[in-house]
């Protein structure tokens, strides 16, 4: 390209640019808008001067060309060597320049926005797309900044900004980001809202109130329902229930869903836990007395006659009466009720010829105490149920026109606590309460009888304190007496011809309540742990009380030595032991493993079968690595090889 033409790509460059009309030279411009103009000319021919100059360059040295922008050819024509020593300025000839770091240098003055934007997206390679309303002017002079600081720079000078979509970058003026910006808040968009501890149809319930009735068929879904009960059937299992956490799906503008999410983050939140401990404290006192007297007085006969036996003296079996004696006149007194005193006590006897007399006198004192104190952790306003007892199974029969019906049911006694707490914020707690404790059996007809001591209540109580709320005493006294008509009514002697059977019995029943709420998570799993602690600790005092040459205990003996021994450093004795706790109890896992760790090898043997490691060998073709859950020593299955008679001479020969 020779000179001349590129002066005519300037000029029409110069026209286009500087005329306001755009079709020419024919407007007439003011004196500032000639001024402008010339300046822009002279700025444009400089620029073509440049040009010029790097493609006679080019020509002259066409081994030296390089694909990059005329900026940047421009900008390397200019700079000085980086060893010259000279200072680095900035390049005035291009207005635009755009490192290959990205980093942008900007000198315009008084130079239409859109011819910037038009260069910056030419030397920035972005795609820039400017609204019909974008205009003004660029007066700037920005050294090493980045491509998005020099475009939000020259567009805030001029009342406009930028949004990125995608690979676009497009420029509008404040006005039209502002209508945007509206058109996009009322522009609904979908979002899933994960819970936690709330069920999506109550979340669904509280979304529906924000986004309205009309629209909840469209804006809100949820996840499916888990199952809702814990059964032992197959049919409560669960079956096709998502197993997934729970979600809710909301479609909504976009200041309905920063509410939505408000108030979900208010109300999703984790349910307090509650300890509930109930006591139940049952003292029953029943005291008996009984006194009895018992005489026989035989006359016109001894009682020898009437071979009378006697029992340690306790009491007296008269014989048959000689009928010889008939004829003569024989009499007898006699009273039988000290057989009313129960066996035991205090029994006085006196037989002498034809008098009997047995004095007979008890009493008894039974004190039982019953103390039930169940204890159960359960969420808020969950319930919570805890039974230690038995069922006593009886059959009941249901009779209609057609058939007869019979089902088995189950009498439940024991200790029994049910409850549902509902904790308020003010540091009480509501509790709807039935703590029971009850004793019962079956008879030998089926028929279930039962005595229970039971509480329902709905009681508020403070955090941490222990009240009662619920108590029985009763009282029960009897005077029974047994006698002689008229002889035991008499003051004084009358007590020899009655019994005496005095009972009180006394029944008192307290119910204690006490309720915290578990704050400090920490120290409750402590406090659980050092439970689980001593639950161990009875467990192995019970088991250290058995007898020591039980089998049990000689192999916890064995193993204990098999310890110290390999502690010692002995392995010799420490596997002598081991196996003799082995021999004691075979399955006992911890010798087993010691004594893999001292021979360094697992014990095997082959089962003989091939359906208990057929997963294991199906995984093992598909992945080889993987290894097996039962070790066994490698076996070489290679057959030697064996030489062919008269080869070997073959061979020498």
């Amino acid at each position: 390209m020779n000179e001349f033409g590129s002066s005519r790509v300037v000029r029409r460059v110069v026209c286009t640019r500087v005329c306001p009309c755009r079709e020419g030279h024919g407007g007439r411009l003011d004196t500032l808008s000639s001024a402008k103009a010339l300046l822009g000319t002279a700025f444009w021919l400089m620029v073509a001067s440049q040009w010029t100059a790097v493609s006679a360059l080019a020509q002259n040295s066409p081994s030296d060309k390089v694909d990059s922008p005329p900026g940047e050819r421009i900008a390397a024509v200019d700079t000085p060597p980086a060893d010259s020593g000279e200072a680095a300025l900035p390049d005035l000839t291009t207005p635009v320049r755009v490192t290959d770091r990205g980093r942008v240098e900007l000198h315009v003055a008084d130079m239409p926005l859109s011819d910037v934007l038009q260069m910056l997206s030419i030397q920035g390679q972005r795609n820039i797309i400017a609204s019909p309303a974008v205009e003004g002017t660029v007066t700037a002079d920005l050294y090493d900044v980045t491509f998005d600081a020099a475009l939000e720079a020259v567009l805030v000078a001029n009342g406009a900004g930028y949004r990125k979509v995608g690979d676009f970058i497009y420029v509008y003026t404040e006005a039209e980001l502002a209508e945007l910006a509206a058109a996009s808040a009322k522009k609904p968009y979908t979002r899933v809202f994960w819970l936690n501890y709330i069920s999506p149809v109550d979340a669904k319930a509280y979304v529906t109130l924000i986004v309205g009735e009309n629209e909840e068929e469209r804006t809100v879904a949820v996840s499916p329902v888990a199952a809702n009960s814990i059964g032992s059937s197959p049919e409560d299992s669960g079956g096709y229930a998502s197993a997934g956490r729970d979600f809710i799906i909301v479609t909504a503008r976009p200041d309905k869903m920063q509410e939505i999410a408000r108030v979900l983050q208010q109300v999703d939140v984790r349910p307090q836990q509650v300890l509930i401990e109930a006591t139940i404290l049952r003292a029953q006192l029943t005291d008996d007395n009984a006194l009895g007297i018992d005489f026989s007085i035989v006359g016109g006969v001894d009682l020898e006659l009437l071979t009378a036996r006697s029992n340690g003296l306790t009491d007296l079996v008269l014989g048959v009466l000689p009928t010889d004696r008939f004829e003569n006149f024989n009499a007898i007194a006699t009273t039988d009720i000290a057989d009313d005193v129960p066996d035991g006590g205090l029994t006085v006897g006196i037989i002498k010829d034809q008098v009997a007399i047995f004095l007979r006198a008890l009493e008894q004192v039974t004190d039982t105490t019953v103390v039930a104190n169940p204890k159960v952790l359960a969420l808020n306003k969950q319930k919570g149920q805890v039974i230690v007892g038995r069922r006593d199974g009886y059959l009941t029969t249901t009779v209609t026109e057609t058939q007869a019906i019979q089902q088995v049911e189950f009498l439940e006694t024991g200790t029994t606590l049910i409850f549902r707490p509902f904790v308020g914020n003010d540091g009480f707690i509501r509790v709807e309460l039935h703590p029971e404790d009850s004793v019962g059996f079956v008879n030998a007809q089926g028929l279930p009888s039962e005595q229970t001591t039971e509480v329902t209540t709905n009681v508020i109580v403070r955090d941490g304190e222990t009240i009662l709320i619920g108590g029985l005493f009763r009282e029960v006294t009897t005077d029974k007496r047994t006698q002689v008509p008229g002889l035991g009514s008499i003051p004084g002697i009358g007590r020899l011809f009655r019994t005496n059977t005095d009972s009180i019995s006394r029944e008192e029943v307290i119910i204690l309540l006490t309720i915290k709420v578990v704050k400090d998570r920490g120290a409750y799993a402590e406090a659980s742990f050092e439970q689980l602690e001593d639950v161990e600790r009875i467990r192995v005092g019970l088991r250290q009380g058995l007898m020591w040459h039980g089998r049990d205990r000689l192999a916890q003996t064995h193993y204990r030595k098999a310890l110290e021994q390999y502690a010692a450093g002995d392995t010799d004795k420490a596997l002598w032991f081991a196996r003799l706790a082995l021999y004691c109890d075979g399955r006992m896992l911890a010798a087993l493993r010691l004594r893999e760790k001292i021979l360094e090898q697992r014990a095997w043997d082959e089962i003989g079968t091939e359906g208990r490691d057929f997963i294991y060998h199906l995984i093992s073709r598909e992945q080889p690595d993987r290894r097996s859950p039962y070790p066994r020593p490698a076996i070489s299955l290679q057959v030697p090889e064996q030489s062919v008679p008269g080869e070997d001479s073959q061979l020498d020969d």
